[in-house]
């Protein structure tokens, strides 16, 4: 899993959130299921993985099982990382919308993810075969994670409500954060803002060497979330545009009708995960997901 790659997305997630949250259409039956049966699936996976070596571990243990070790929990911290900005994105559409549609799936997610937490903190509290200095790495590790997530809802949680402080760690501090912060700040991702919050997380979240696997388990949740943004979030170049235009093309469009879209490579890219025959989900899908 790469630290860098997901720990950028989400902030790209939290500072592009009005996008979602603003937008004039439901939130898409299809990715909405593919991201809450990758994340549903993979998190508990990974915690039974971790909770098993944790159980075999003997003294004087191999270096390989340590690092496989530190290797799940690292993961886990932040894949809650994502779950926490993106449920919180989530949350604020629906209130928005007044539909229960995304909450529920991410209320559900972030319960999984505060479970997968507690096997993490059982290894640093009463680990007794883990060296030190790797528990200390791990603790610091879980201690950017929460400072980064709040920093990335502050503002969601002074502009959307109060109910999204549930998906930070420290409620607080994120109101904190997001009363320090400006508007011009807060859903814009211009220089140098967005520079420095990407020098911070790269600094924080460093990426592993090599490059990212094309079987990275995380990468299905993250195309869902992507597709989770509107047709008129995209330039017609591809790329993700700032909330201003978007929101003045909004406008024109509610005085003067829709305007043609063209099929622009990312939203081919977005349309795999929600197509018309991908948007609503199978039957089988939604009676489980009911």
């Amino acid at each position: 899993m790469n630290h860098r790659m997901v720990a950028e997305f989400t902030a790209l997630v939290a500072a592009q959130a009005p996008l979602i949250i603003e937008g004039t259409s439901p939130l898409a039956d299809g990715p909405l299921c593919v991201y809450w049966q990758h994340s549903k699936t993979l998190w508990p996976r990974r915690r039974r993985e971790l909770d098993e070596l944790c159980s075999e571990m003997i003294g004087n243990d191999s270096s390989d099982r340590i690092q496989q070790i530190v290797t799940i929990a690292s993961d886990l911290l932040i894949g809650e990382f994502l779950t926490r900005v993106a449920g919180a994105v989530l949350t604020a559409c629906d209130r928005r919308r007044r539909l229960p549609r995304g909450e529920p799936i991410a209320r559900n997610v972030l319960t999984v993810h505060q479970q997968c937490r507690a096997s993490v903190l059982r290894l640093l509290l009463h680990s007794t075969c883990f060296p030190a200095d790797q528990l200390a790495e791990l603790d610091r590790l879980r201690r950017r994670v929460e400072r980064w997530t709040d920093v990335l809802l502050g503002p969601l949680v002074a502009h959307y409500g109060n109910e999204l402080a549930d998906f930070a760690f420290d409620p607080r501090r994120a109101r904190d954060f997001g009363e320090e912060q400006s508007l011009a700040r807060f859903g814009s991702t211009a220089r140098p803002a967005w520079s420095f919050l990407l020098a911070g997380l790269r600094s924080a979240f460093p990426s592993p060497p090599g490059p990212t696997s094309a079987n990275d388990p995380t990468l299905p949740i993250l195309r869902s979330i992507l597709a989770l943004f509107p047709d008129d979030a995209f330039h017609p170049e591809g790329p993700i545009q700032s909330l201003q235009q978007t929101r003045v093309a909004r406008a024109s469009e509610h005085s003067e009708g829709p305007l043609d879209t063209p099929d622009h490579s990312t939203q081919r890219l977005r349309h795999d995960f929600a197509s018309p025959t991908r948007r609503a989900p199978p039957r089988s899908q939604r009676r489980t997901r009911e």
